[in-house]
Parts: structure tokens; sequence; C-alpha cells
């Protein structure tokens, strides 16, 4: 592995491939923590080591994903942060707790530091901590002076101007969020690799954790295509396909007012509000109106979107086209469904008398959604049947 004299070790890989290697890195205890990964070369994102010396195992894992060998580790220009996020947060606490003791008993401060979130998830300006974050009884027995007087410290050392709590999502048909905005607005605006997104999070889901998926989406040639995407939110995956992917026009169908909003936001913002429609309602009624016009059909729903599938399939043009559908599936039991979800789709093709011969392509495993339950997408190919 090749490095200069000056500098800290980086390992710079395209920015597709970025939060695989991220996790990879990460889980093998080789990524530093305390410097910030930097963009490399227009394209390339690069991830601090603290360590070269990798293990023949992770150099044939990084290798698999990048299709490079692991001597790509340069010595570049970085920035160090001056403590991570986490360590920021536990100090803020401890000097929170501090300047209560004048005014009560101080507690131990110990509790509180292992009651704090180990994640959350940052959109824009607002930062949003896991379900359940901050409601122990060491916390709600604080004043809610006091208590708005701890967020005011965590969104200054966080950097950000709102912070929130996130809730289950709501058992409705259009998965609502429930966030409890804390300090701030839930109003955010915010660029994810070029791609402008505004909503309300207290209104509407938005999982960072798609990252990869959206930039996998992104990178497939649409150049000319026609797009339905049955599930559109505010534009996770048409914004991608149109602005990244060259789609010519987005059908978006969506149900959710507030998500509406957010979409049509985010077109105005991103300028494509000529290239993208939105049909408003339920899809069960607004893509029997969209039969025949589409080169793909997106159906990004969880936990299945199998309510749209031969929606879609009428969707798709007489030449044919692609599905790419999202579902939650048993890791043990992903052969299984992939096998299933071809005969289902062939059986609705020729129940509609439709003529397609359905293909699986790629199964891409976007993350865990719950133990032994991932989030996968499976590209699905439909062409006329060869007489």
């Amino acid at each position: 592995m090749n490095h200069g004299d000056n500098g800290h070790p980086f390992l710079a890989v395209h920015r597709l491939q970025g939060e695989r290697i991220h996790a990879l890195l990460k889980s093998n205890n080789v990524l530093h923590s305390h410097i910030s990964p930097v963009e490399h070369e227009g394209d390339f994102i690069a991830f601090p080591l603290l360590d070269v010396d990798f293990s023949a195992s992770l150099k044939n894992d990084i290798s698999a994903i990048t299709n490079l060998p692991v001597h790509v580790i340069k010595r570049i220009p970085h920035v160090m942060d001056e403590v991570d996020p986490h360590t920021r947060l536990q100090s803020v606490v401890k000097d929170w707790l501090t300047r209560l003791v004048s005014q009560k008993q101080s507690p131990e401060i110990q509790p509180f530091i292992d009651a704090l979130p180990k994640k959350w998830e940052r959109l824009g300006e607002l930062v949003l901590f896991p379900s359940g974050s901050f409601s122990q009884e060491i916390w709600t027995a604080f004043s809610s002076e006091d208590r708005s007087e701890l967020w005011r410290d965590i969104a200054s050392v966080l950097n950000v101007t709102s912070i929130g709590i996130q809730s289950p999502i709501a058992n409705d048909a259009v998965r609502s969020s429930q966030a409890t905005v804390l300090l701030g607005t839930s109003l955010v605006k915010f660029i994810d690799h070029g791609i402008h997104y505004e909503f309300d999070a207290a209104k509407v889901m938005f999982s960072s954790g798609n990252v990869t998926e959206r930039r996998r989406i992104g990178a497939m040639d649409m150049s000319g295509e026609t797009v339905v995407d049955a599930f559109a939110g505010v534009g996770y995956y048409s914004f991608p396909m149109l602005i990244k992917a060259g789609a010519t026009h987005v059908h978006a169908c969506e149900m959710n007012p507030p998500s509406i909003d957010g979409l049509v936001r985010g077109a105005e913002a991103n300028g494509i509000e000529d290239r993208i429609t939105v049909h408003q309602g339920n899809n069960q009624e607004s893509l029997p109106k969209l039969k025949r016009i589409a080169d793909r059909c997106h159906l990004g729903l969880l936990p299945s979107s199998e309510a749209a599938w031969g929606l879609c399939l009428q969707a798709l043009k007489s030449e044919g086209g692609w599905l790419h559908v999202h579902m939650n599936v048993k890791e043990e039991e992903i052969s299984d469904w992939k096998r299933k979800t071809i005969e289902q789709f062939q059986s609705l093709s020729d129940r509609m008398e439709l003529g397609f011969t359905i293909r699986g392509d790629h199964l891409e495993r976007v993350k865990w959604y719950a133990p032994y339950v991932r989030h996968v997408v499976y590209d699905i190919e439909c062409r006329p049947e060869r007489s």
C-alpha cells in the first residue's frame, strides 16, 4: 500500500460505494472517528484510517466492493475534529448538570451519560434522536425550563438550530412520521449529494439510511425514459432518477398531503417541476390512468409494495421495461422470496394478457430493517415474449 510521508492515511473510494465502505471500515475498527472524511477528486470520498495494515479478509472485502486493490490509500489534507460528537454531547450534559448544582442537589452524573442516545439522524438544521431518548425519569424530573436549556446546549454543540425525538412510524396508510420537536422547527431544507429536499420532518418520514439505494438508482442510465414512481413520498427516488439518472419525466404518485407539499417544494428547489407530474391520492386510483406509458416503475413502499404490482405491470410500455421492487424479507427467506416474486409477476402478466416474460436481474440488500429482516430491492426486467 503506497502513501507519502506527510498527513494522515485515507482510503479514497467512489461516493457511490461510500456508505458500504464506511460501514465496513467501522465494523473492522480501522476508521478514525476523530478525523472527518473529505471530498477527493470530484466524485470520490476519502475515509480516515487508524491503521493501514489491513487483514487479508478486509482487503478482499474492500476490493470486492470497489473492484480495486486496497493500495488506493493516500495521504491527503484533512480536518481533525476537536472531539467526536458523542464526546461533545456527553460534555455538554456534564456542564448542564454542573450549572444546576447551586440550585439543587447535584445528581450522580454517570447515569445521565449512560442514558444518552448513541446515534441520531441529521436532516439539515434538525437533529432527530431515536424514539425514547431523554424520556427516562432522570431527565423528566427536571423542570421544563431546565430541559429547554439543555436542548439549546445540545443544539449548539451539534451545530444545528433544531432538535427533536423520533416516534414509531404511524400505523397508517402513508407511514406518517410522528416526531416531536423539542427546540426550533421541524421544517427542514437540506442537500443530499446535490439534490434538494424540503419537508416537515414532524409529518413526513425520511430515512437517511437509504442513501446507498438512492445513489444506486441515481447511477443508472435512464436517459430518455418515462418513469412511474408508485410511492413517491417527498421525492426520495423520483429526484435522483430525474437529476442523476437522466430520466425525461417522472409520474410521481403520492397520497400523503405533507409529502405532496414536500414533493412540490423539492421539485421547485431542484428546478425540475416541468419534468415531474404529481398524481395526488391513492395510487390504486392514479396508477390505472398511467397504462402503457412507462419505461420503468419504482415500487418503494415498505414493508411491502405488493398491492401495486399488477398496476405497475400495466403501466409499462408494450415493449416492456424495468421494475424496482422494495420489500422487507427475512434474510434466510430471500432466495425463496425472489423465486416466488418472479412467479407472481409472471402470473400477473399472464392473467392480464400483457405478454411479458419476467426475469429477475439484481437484488440489492439495502440495510437491516429489523433483526434478521432485510430491506431489499429487486430489479426485475419485463419484456415481450419472443415468438
